[in-house]
């Protein structure tokens, strides 16, 4: 079928006619007309039918929304348990730094003030060495001037002495082990005798104190200094925790509850000024 070939051009430009008109219309009575109640006739029959497709479609945009953000909210809740989880190991710890710094505050207090004597603090870092049940090793040695036969104290009391030394390492004898002792005195009354070990547990003996002595349970017993150089004289060692034996024994039998707790050491101070140097001056 043949088709005339300007029906199209006169198409065209019909419409285009058309729409300058109306364009035209829609400037000049933009506060109202036919056109303007047009277009308001539209909105006021789409608006229900956008509100109703927004009401439907924004739920589940939001849920797809909140899906993105369930794996962020989960990594921000493992972050938080996991931060009051160490916050709760460092409040459970803060009692032992306590104790180890108030024990580590004595010890320096104790440095200081002790007759004035050159000494060394050392952390204690095992227990229980060769031969000996009761002994410790400390991490300080030779390079820190500690020699063997050197008094070891703490703020408590005698400790024990040192029975060998590394470079940077010492093992020390503590008092309470059977194979150590120390020349003691009843304080106040001057009594003297010899304080030895009876292991853990035990408590320490007072031996050789006459019958006729006056010693009674709660007198002090300290270090007399009588031992060649090993302990100065004054280190407290206990208190007498019993007395007993007869005159037929020839001495009492003084039982002597220790000032230091074996069991619990954390640190150790080594007198620099006992052993062999300490032996040279009373020479």
């Amino acid at each position: 079928m043949y088709r005339r070939a300007g029906r199209g051009r006169v198409l065209l430009l019909a419409f285009v006619a058309i729409s300058i008109v109306v364009v035209t219309l829609d400037f000049r009575q933009s506060s109202g007309g036919p056109l303007k109640r047009a277009k308001d006739l539209a909105v006021t029959v789409v608006a229900p039918v956008q509100r109703g497709f927004t009401s439907v479609t924004r739920p589940v945009g939001d849920f797809f929304s909140s899906v993105a953000n369930l794996a962020n909210l989960r990594g921000e809740n493992e972050r938080l348990e996991q931060a009051l989880d160490q916050a709760q190991a460092d409040a459970d710890g803060l009692p032992a730094i306590e104790d180890e710094n108030e024990e580590l505050r004595a010890q320096l207090d104790l440095e200081n003030s002790w007759r004035t004597m050159e000494a060394v603090t050392a952390t204690v870092i095992s227990s229980n060495i060769a031969n000996y049940k009761w002994a410790i090793v400390i991490g300080k040695g030779r390079s820190d001037g500690i020699k063997p036969d050197m008094a070891a104290i703490n703020s408590d009391g005698l400790v024990g002495k040192v029975l060998r030394s590394g470079p940077h390492y010492a093992t020390v004898l503590l008092l309470v082990d059977p194979a150590a002792a120390a020349a003691a005195k009843v304080d106040g009354i001057g009594d003297g005798g010899l304080v030895e070990g009876n292991g853990g547990g035990e408590m320490l003996s007072l031996s050789f104190i006459d019958t006729d002595s006056s010693v009674a349970v709660g007198d002090e017993v300290v270090t007399s200094g009588l031992d060649g150089g090993v302990f100065p004289p004054g280190v407290q060692i206990g208190s007498v925790a019993e007395v007993g034996g007869s005159d037929a024994a020839g001495e009492l039998q003084v039982a002597v509850e220790s000032a230091v707790d074996f069991k619990a050491l954390l640190f150790v101070t080594v007198l620099l000024e006992t052993g062999d140097r300490l032996g040279a001056e009373a020479r």
